[in-house]
């Protein structure tokens, strides 16, 4: 009895000692992380040394705006009250709408593409579909699936069709199909996300192609650049030279692990500047041309999501590029914007439905939200979009 009772004391505290020493591991674990995340993000730059300051220490340095000196940054410690310029950035908000064309021509078509894996689509993009149906009831509105993709791809794009099936994420087929459509059919695409605030149509009178552009923020903090174009609204017509371009980009791309980088809006900011340092000296008015719209237009507001990243990037400011630092300077006197502009075409929810659990969803057939709406069903020698669409 006794006997039993030792080896059951002993088990007991070899549990307790195991259970102790797995709280301490993941405590130690949790530090580090924390410790090396911070660092990490705090330290993403362009440039491996700085002012002296190398990332992987960062050392105290600080970027100097043209008229400060190092002594006034020792002076006030607090990055919060120093008002940086670079006159190398131009103020972030677009206040107004631009002056649009009086004619009535469309330079792109009016045809609205939008896409979810199946007819079913959830519940919460009822709204917002219907938002785009209500300020566009004269544009034809078509709707993808993957399997209409897939048919339509393999009819008109046999070439891509196996890059498109060896995308291992399905956000790589998601992004790179709407490029085929627009450049096979023309129109705008809009993700499920968007809610549409105004008709687009002086966009499509105006503009031959147009991008949105993601919030500044959103390209600083992730990318350190000014500009990023957003796949998640565009227009082109049909056939542009541009829409060809990103296409013939999409095999040279194809092996970069990141989405963003292999088909979505890094991959589309990359064939944009490409394509216009090729044609940078072409007008407004022609039918090459593509427009980056302001960030205001399509995406005025931020991914709320970005607030506890940009909090501990901009704790480390001192070790930041000239570009984030000013972009901490303009979080921290404007806050995240979460509403949209009077004069914005769309706004964004910021959803990222992809990284959802979808059994949780409740889902709506498309054809109670638009009846009659056009689904690709079949081959056809035709680009008619009537001639190769079925109505459901």
């Amino acid at each position: 009895m006794n006997h039993r009772r030792r080896l059951r004391l002993i088990l007991i505290k070899i549990v307790l000692l195991a259970t102790f020493l797995f709280i301490i591991i993941l405590i130690g674990r949790h530090a580090y992380d924390k410790y090396t995340t911070e660092r990490n993000i705090s330290g993403m730059i362009s440039e491996p040394v700085i002012n002296g300051c190398d990332i992987t220490i960062c050392t105290p340095c600080q970027y100097l705006g043209p008229d400060e000196s190092r002594e006034n940054f020792k002076n006030d410690s607090n990055f919060a009250v120093q008002f940086i310029q670079y006159k190398e950035y131009p103020p972030p908000d677009t206040k107004s709408l631009e002056d649009f064309t009086k004619s009535k021509a469309e330079r792109i078509e009016k045809i609205l593409h939008q896409k979810w894996n199946t007819k079913q689509l959830p519940l919460q993009f009822k709204y917002y579909v219907k938002s785009f149906l209500d300020n566009h009831s004269s544009w034809q509105y078509t709707f993808w699936t993957d399997k209409s993709t897939r048919k339509f791809i393999k009819d008109h794009y046999p070439n891509l069709l196996f890059m498109y099936d060896s995308y291992v994420h399905p956000l790589n087929r998601a992004d790179s199909m709407r490029y085929m459509i627009l450049f096979y059919f023309g129109g705008v695409y809009s993700d499920l996300d968007m809610k549409s605030l105004r008709p687009l149509d002086p966009m499509i009178r105006k503009y031959s192609c147009f991008l949105a552009q993601e919030p500044h923020v959103h390209s600083i903090v992730y990318t350190n650049f000014y500009e990023q174009a957003s796949n998640g609204l565009m227009g082109c017509r049909k056939r542009h030279p541009f829409m060809k371009s990103v296409l013939e980009n999409l095999n040279d791309f194809f092996y970069y692990a990141h989405v963003l980088d292999s088909t979505g809006p890094r991959f589309l900011t990359f064939s944009f500047r490409q394509y216009m340092r090729k044609k940078s000296e072409i007008d407004v008015t022609d039918d090459d041309h593509v427009y980056l719209t302001p960030p205001e237009y399509f995406l005025p507001t931020v991914d709320p999501g970005l607030n506890g990243l940009l909090a501990m990037q901009c704790r480390g400011a001192q070790c930041l590029s000239p570009l984030r630092q000013w972009q901490c300077d303009q979080w921290r006197r404007e806050g995240i914007r979460s509403m949209p502009y009077a004069f914005s075409f769309t706004t964004n929810d910021w959803t990222h439905i992809a990284y959802h659990d979808i059994e949780l969803m409740k889902f709506i057939h498309i054809s109670e939200i638009c009846h009659g709406v056009p689904i690709y069903e079949y081959n056809s020698a035709e680009s008619d979009i009537e001639s190769i669409f079925i109505h459901i």
